[in-house]
């Protein structure tokens, strides 16, 4: 069992890192607002005597919002549908993590500390670059998941229990022959489908828009018909290259760097090596008389130590980067020689000179306008917060944005129209990453006409603004956006005569008319589907849908939506495999059928468990209506 459980810690601690990598910490704010309130301290899942509280569902809850959240984006808003499907996953693994629990203390299920520690000095996750645990290593990647040891030792034991009492007694079995017969047999038949597809954008209107209408749709879609406010805005912008640009660089630390970094600029001498290697003198002795009497090193490599081109030629090479005993051997030879067989950790070899390039070194002179950009790159990030805190000191010492930005040498720039969306009528070239930052429009938006910003660090430089001028947000003239309602409006009168349609066509098919009969009394195009199969699909229809259609009689009308458009499909007729499958085909269905079962007996042996046990949850407590 122990051997079973070693081999197993890959998959386990993959699982539990991927798991608790989801998590996300939990602010300060959110933490002491659930410890806070008394009443979090109220049980909420029990399952006998273990007892969870309101806090610490709530705190896992978090986690999982906030994981969710981050996922979704800052801007996208998490729906009650999906908070109320994070609640119930807390509370199916909360209850199953108890479960467990009970199960180990129950059945008294210990796992020694030293196979624990086994398992995670032993993972891959967890070493560095020399193939060692890396305690460091291992707290970095649980502070990025946002767990500590505690929970990461206890969530591993729990995994090691689950394996055990779950998952282990549950494998082994056989899936019975006639159950793979049945599943093959599913799987293999064929079905063909006759379907119709309903698409608003191809139907036509039979009357146009009134002027009533108009109006009510300007009145009832008035927020999408309104001008957002707009600002103009004054930028005093310095890049990061012009700050670079005005960056002084002393002669006298180009030439210290020049010193301390000697070796990055001159090119040590290089040599084009073909080596060949042997296991015996005899055959090196072999080797070397052939190329005595004329032979090419290649094809001698070739003929007596097997070796092709590519393992021949070593390419250029320095000499501290050959062992010594090969870079004594290699840099003794002239161009073009080659040298006796000699021995190298019980091989011999025989190496030649192909060809050398000679040293060479970068003068100071030709040097010095590379290192001043190098100690530019080094010193960007200082001199960007000196430059920044000298502006805001300017500025609040009562020099104007104007003479600021002359002092810097660069022109204010003129940004019009930007609203909070990010939208602009013009901006210069300067500008158009800074403007689509959310820092950056937030601030437009965060003073008043004639107030000058603080300093804003943006992507590539660092930005001052002042609001020039602020058009409101008003409500688009009628004649002004007619176009926008007559499209508009002809978007919604075709979805609602393809509804119409679609309620037509599915009404006519339950009273038990044919789809040909029906298509051509609604003038629809009428289509039909070579034979698939369950694991196959047409007309980019879901492989769930595919799947519910072939569980369904024949001749079931069943409708689809696919974006704007409908299709209403129809199976008509079925073909049984005559086929025998392959035995790569076999062992998938094999396969896929255990897999199956696995699940069901995991699930079932949890249950079985919990049955023993009393278990509480107080579901109105935990925000749900289950």
């Amino acid at each position: 069992m122990i051997n079973k459980l070693a081999k197993a810690q890959k998959s386990w601690i993959a699982k539990l890192i991927l798991t608790l990598t989801a998590l996300s910490f939990m602010s300060l704010f959110g933490v002491s607002s659930y410890i806070n309130s008394a009443g979090q301290n109220r049980t909420v899942i029990e399952v006998d005597n273990i007892e969870i509280s309101r806090a610490q569902f709530s705190y896992s809850l978090q986690k999982e919002l906030n994981a969710a959240q981050n996922l979704l984006g800052e801007d996208a808003e998490l729906t009650e549908d999906m908070r109320q499907a994070l609640v119930q996953m807390v509370i199916n693994r909360m209850v199953q993590d108890a479960v467990l629990d009970r199960t180990e203390n129950k059945y008294h299920v210990l796992f020694s500390p030293a196979l624990v520690q086994m398992l995670i000095v032993n993972d891959p996750a967890f070493k560095d670059a020399s193939g060692q645990f890396n305690r460091d290593l291992f707290r970095q990647i649980l502070s990025k998941a946002g767990i500590s040891e505690a929970e990461f030792v206890g969530a591993l034991k729990r995994d090691l229990t689950k394996q055990m009492l779950v998952n282990t007694p549950a494998e082994g079995f056989n899936v019975p022959q006639v159950l793979l017969k049945a599943v093959a047999k599913a799987d293999n038949k064929r079905r063909t489908f006759n379907y119709v597809m309903i698409n608003p954008t191809e139907l036509s209107i039979d009357r146009t828009i009134t002027d009533d209408e108009i109006n009510q749709y300007y009145e009832d879609f008035a927020a999408e018909f309104t001008e957002p406010e707009r600002r103009d805005v004054e930028v005093l912008y310095l890049s990061f290259a012009d700050i670079a640009d005005n960056m002084q660089i002393a002669d006298e630390d180009v030439k210290a760097y020049y010193d301390e970094h000697k070796s990055e600029f001159e090119t040590p001498e290089k040599r084009d090596v073909l080596q060949m290697i042997f296991a015996d003198e005899t055959s090196a002795n072999k080797a070397f008389f052939k190329l005595q009497n004329g032979e090419d090193f290649y094809t001698v490599a070739e003929s007596e130590a097997g070796q092709s081109k590519e393992d021949t030629d070593l390419g250029y090479v320095a000499e501290d980067e050959l062992i010594e005993t090969l870079a004594q051997e290699a840099f003794a030879l002239s161009k073009g020689a080659y040298g006796k067989p000699f021995e190298v950790d019980g091989s011999w070899q025989i190496l030649k000179v192909a060809d050398i390039r000679p040293a060479s070194k970068v003068a100071y002179d030709t040097a010095s306008a590379q290192i001043k950009n190098i100690l530019k790159d080094e010193r960007l990030y200082d001199e960007t917060y000196e430059t920044l805190v000298k502006i805001e000191d300017t500025l609040a010492a009562g020099a104007s944005l104007e003479s600021v930005a002359e002092n810097n040498g660069v022109a204010l720039l003129k940004v019009q129209g930007l609203a909070e969306d990010g939208t602009l009528l013009t901006a210069p070239k300067e500008l158009e990453k800074a403007t689509h930052n959310r820092d950056f429009i937030e601030t437009v938006f965060s003073y008043n006409v004639g107030e000058v910003s603080q300093a804003l660090e943006t992507d590539d430089g660092i930005a001052v603004l002042r609001v020039a001028a602020v058009d409101e947000a008003h409500p688009k003239a009628i004649d002004d956006v007619k176009d926008e309602i007559v499209a508009l409006w002809s978007e919604n009168e075709r979805t609602a005569i393809a509804q119409e349609k679609l309620n037509d066509v599915m009404h006519d098919l339950d009273n038990g008319d044919a789809i040909a009969d029906v298509a051509k009394r609604y003038g629809l195009a009428l289509y039909k589907s070579q034979p698939i199969t369950r694991n196959e699909t047409f007309a980019n229809i879901g492989y769930a849908d595919i799947r519910e259609m072939f569980a369904e009689p024949l001749l079931t009308p069943r409708q689809i939506q696919l974006g704007d458009m409908y299709i209403v499909a129809v199976a008509n007729h079925d073909y049984e495999s005559s086929e025998d499958l392959s035995e790569s085909e076999k062992a998938l269905v094999k396969q896929k059928a255990y897999l199956s079962l696995l699940g069901d007996f995991t699930e079932d042996m949890l249950s079985a468990y919990a049955n023993d046990y009393d278990v509480k949850i107080e579901y109105k407590l935990l925000g749900t209506e289950y």
